[in-house]
């Protein structure tokens, strides 16, 4: 699968044709080179070299990554260094791939969505808590898997079926609909949906 390496900018909206209001998602995409090329076990792998033409080369970081690919797009892509855009266009589905953002270490209420205790009826400075937790005597043990406080978010998050709105090729910007995972500025990986 070809991996396209994009930054997040941030979000919009726009009204369609019908007049109603649409969410979008503002996305920068690097441009990708093939780095090297090889096959093993009757597969074809790449190696993507990313980074940027619209930012300055001095502060911009290099990104490799390795995919494996189509018998297909390794013959159509192994004779240009360059990938070019043109492979997306408006109306078609993607998929991305990113981490969501980082909230810290959550309660309960915050994380699953627990219901918060009665705030009298004998209730003592356990509002907030997530009630009895452990078995009876017999188990005398907490349930693997049970719903506590921990960290939420930072996690590898893909999206399936989403659509191109827009494109603006001179700057290598796609207009996506709905949000993907990430702050801003984040990185991401867009792959197209056909290669699935």
């Amino acid at each position: 699968m070809i991996f396209f390496l994009g930054k997040k900018i941030g979000m919009s909206y726009f009204y369609n044709k019908k007049g109603q209001y649409v969410p979008l998602t503002v996305v920068y995409i690097y441009n990708c080179y093939i780095f090297k090329t090889f096959k093993f076990l009757n597969k074809y792998f790449f190696i993507f070299s990313y980074f940027s033409s619209f930012f300055n080369y001095k502060k911009e970081k290099k990104y490799f990554k390795n995919c494996d690919v189509t018998e297909y797009d390794f013959f159509k892509f192994k004779s240009n260094n360059f990938i070019p855009l043109n492979t997306f266009y408006i109306n078609q589905r993607i998929n991305i791939f990113g981490i969501s953002i980082g909230k810290g270490f959550s309660g309960v209420i915050k994380k699953h969505r627990f219901k918060s205790g009665d705030s009298s009826h004998g209730n003592t400075k356990s509002h907030n808590k997530p009630g009895s937790i452990g078995m009876c005597q017999d188990l005398g043990r907490v349930y693997k898997g049970k719903k506590m406080p921990g960290r939420l978010g930072a996690k590898k998050i893909f999206l399936k079926n989403l659509k191109i709105l827009k494109i603006n090729f001179n700057y290598n910007i796609f207009y996506l609909n709905g949000n993907i995972p990430g702050f801003k500025n984040s990185n991401l990986f867009i792959s197209p949906k056909y290669i699935f």
